[in-house]
């Protein structure tokens, strides 16, 4: 296994425990995390900061039980695609969801520097409405 899949898993494993300081030591400094427009407080974040306030709270915020389940880690080059499914509750309605995924890391320097997600946003919303 090379280090940039060992470096995603390590970073699934942080998110699970909200463990936002050993994220960041994944992070460039220089970041760039990008959320299908779609998808909930979806665009593109720069900087951890932004990714934690933006993205991971909201989620933290607004979901019940979620779970990114990895399927599949394939590398190509300077880049890992992780193929899976995100699976919880929202908070709001109480509906569940189940919506597979790819989500696409890039590396500079042994670290991550840019996300990129890919994944059905409408069954997400569905979820969202009473």
């Amino acid at each position: 296994m090379s280090s940039n899949v060992t470096l995603v898993k390590e970073l699934y494993e942080h998110f699970a425990k909200k463990d936002n300081d050993s994220i960041r030591a994944l992070f460039q400094d220089d970041i760039v995390w990008v959320q299908m427009k779609g998808f909930p407080d979806g665009g593109r974040f720069e900087g951890a900061d932004e990714i934690f306030h933006n993205v991971f709270q909201n989620f933290r915020d607004n979901w019940i039980q979620w779970e990114t389940i990895v399927d599949e880690y394939l590398e190509a080059e300077n880049s890992v695609l992780v193929i899976g499914r995100y699976e919880g509750g929202y908070r709001v309605t109480g509906k569940s969801v189940s919506a597979e995924f790819v989500h696409r890391y890039q590396f500079r320097d042994d670290k991550i520097a840019k996300f990129t997600q890919y994944t059905d946003t409408l069954l997400i919303h569905q979820a969202m409405q009473d």
